[in-house]
């Protein structure tokens, strides 16, 4: 598929999926990153998906045209590859990488991990859902987690904080909160200091908010099994 990006001052750049571009991110570093999926209608409103070259895929998003160029054309693309040379013990490359944001590259992993790796990636290759609403913050997520299909291609995502319900529009999420009859998460308190309390949640006596509660975690943490009954509203697993 081909593509065309527009450039501030600049000529068009025809930007093809899967192949490596220039993008520049949130902090004005340009770095190189591979165009994965493509989103909204040209020329106004498209944006594309990108996952930066030696980063971690917490850090893949979608960006505007404006932020994508040719890696010809004068930019100075920082890559992992540039950072001076020197030896590290393992627990320092493994504090480096996490500083650094460094993904783990399939010839550090056994050939069975590697294949595991690989078929993960692709499932869950592209996150759609940018942020969510949770209480009085907004949150900006890391992973796709596999909502139902009218919601999991949402870029915003409204969620009760106490009953974990998930919602597409504000106004739904306002009249919702405004009936909610939960205070406190579903379980039992099990730990408490000052403000800090911890909940026992016995699966079987509150699958709902089991299933909801999952969801909500994948879109924090890369690798999570996920397995939904039928029975609550969910027939897709996620496995690692």
């Amino acid at each position: 598929m081909m593509t065309q990006a527009g450039q501030d001052k600049r000529s068009l750049v025809v930007v093809n999926l899967n192949e490596v571009y220039a993008v520049r991110r949130s902090d004005g570093q340009w770095r190189s990153a591979e165009v994965i999926q493509t989103r909204g209608t040209p020329p106004d409103h498209v944006q594309y998906y990108v996952h930066y070259t030696g980063l971690n895929r917490r850090l893949d998003e979608w960006v505007t045209p404006d932020r994508i160029d040719n890696i010809k054309n004068g930019n100075h693309v920082v890559d992992s590859e540039e950072q001076p040379e020197r030896k590290l013990t393992r627990n320092q490359k493994r504090k480096h990488d996490e500083i650094n944001h460094v993904q783990t590259s399939y010839a550090e992993m056994d050939p069975t991990t590697a294949a595991l790796e690989r078929e993960h990636e692709d499932f869950t290759k592209i996150k759609y859902c940018d942020s969510i609403v949770f209480g009085n913050y907004e949150i900006d997520t890391w992973y796709y987690s596999p909502y139902p299909e009218e919601y999991e291609k949402c870029k915003r995502l409204y969620i009760c904080e106490f009953c974990l319900k998930y919602m597409k529009f504000a106004r739904t999420y306002i009249n919702h909160k405004a009936k909610c009859d939960k205070k406190m998460p579903a379980g039992v308190e099990i730990y408490r200091h000052k403000t800090l309390a911890v909940y026992e949640i016995d699966a079987k006596q509150h699958k709902i908010y089991c299933q909801n509660l999952c969801l909500l975690a994948k879109l924090f943490l890369d690798h999570k099994v996920i397995t939904c009954s039928s029975a609550v509203g969910c027939d897709r697993s996620i496995e690692k």
